[in-house]
């Protein structure tokens, strides 16, 4: 009998993200049932007995679970976002520092944000041949030109929510001091913090990986009608809830926020309610308002045809 595929697979987050965290491990156990997955972990401020919790989840679902312990004082002194880009923490630079953390043998890692969904297969990603390349990932599609950071030609640019790393490369290339040396000698130019880091040591040499490894919401048609959602998400793997508003949140926008509740429902945290508080500012909730009315016009065509038929005997 041929040993299961194992796919190594990292995640950061603090206390504030542990259902999210067993949302996104539930649908990676839902979809890749065929592989034995090893999660690597950093979480901090996140209780022993609740760490324990999610260990004894992930060897449940016939995987394995390894948290990793990281100083505060590694961190100290990062850029650390304003109040309102409170989604946003210092668990966000933790992914700098599995390189250190993990076995030496582990030839390659794959870090995903928790504020995903994985909707199919996750080895034919896994086993994406980088060929001289250190690291795999996806364009940011949303990010302007940033001269101030080296990022003069848009698809040069990339998201780190999805990163297939070469663990030998990442070491030898010393890729977390690089990052680690920007962040300390340039934050200012980091609006994007240890993404944007990154993108300053790599300089555009990463390999390209299709989007539907990370599929961001400018990656989804607007105008994509309800009854093609099914057939659009076909061969989609990772869905990425990227932005201020998540899928437990009221105001999230992304079309695909329908899908969050149906992992929900089958990870531990099913008897919890799917939203989270989250305040909302009255021009929040007109532009929440707007882009509902729009989304419904573009789920149902035929709703639109109706309108546009009212309008013309209107204006007769």
């Amino acid at each position: 009998m041929n040993a299961q595929p194992v796919i190594h697979a990292a995640i950061a987050f603090d206390e504030g993200y542990i259902t999210p965290v067993y949302v996104l491990l539930t649908s990676i156990f839902v979809n890749n049932k065929d592989c034995q997955v090893q999660v690597h972990a950093i979480a901090t401020d996140v209780s022993d007995t609740e760490k324990a919790k999610i260990v004894a989840y992930v060897r449940q679902q016939g995987g394995n679970m390894h948290f990793y312990e990281l100083s505060p004082e590694v961190t100290e002194g990062f850029p650390v976002p304003d109040e309102q880009e409170a989604y946003i923490t210092l668990a966000t630079y933790y992914r700098l520092f599995f390189p250190r953390l993990i076995p030496q043998e582990i030839e390659r890692l794959l870090y995903l944000d928790v504020d995903m969904l994985i909707v199919g297969n996750l080895l034919g990603l896994y086993q994406t041949d980088l060929g001289e390349y250190t690291v795999g990932a996806i364009m940011e599609a949303e990010m302007p030109l940033r001269p101030e950071i080296g990022m003069n030609r848009l698809e040069d640019y990339f998201n780190a929510g999805v990163l297939l790393m070469d663990m030998y490369k990442w070491r030898e290339q010393h890729i977390t001091d690089q990052a680690l040396r920007i962040i300390a000698t340039q934050p200012e130019k980091l609006q994007y913090h240890d993404q944007d880091a990154l993108n300053m040591v790599f300089k555009g040499k990463w390999y390209r990986l299709d989007s539907r490894y990370n599929l961001m919401k400018a990656y989804i048609p607007y105008d994509l009608p309800k009854r093609d959602y099914e057939k659009f998400l076909q061969d989609k793997v990772i869905i990425h809830y990227n932005g201020r508003n998540k899928p437990w949140h009221r105001a999230c926008e992304n079309k695909f926020r329908f899908l969050y509740p149906q992992y929900l429902h089958q990870s531990p945290r099913a008897h919890l309610g799917r939203y989270m508080k989250k305040t909302i500012t009255r021009k929040g909730l007109a532009q929440l308002f707007y882009n509902r009315i729009l989304e419904t016009y573009f789920d149902y065509p035929e709703v639109g045809n109706v309108w546009r038929r009212l309008k013309g005997v209107i204006g007769k």
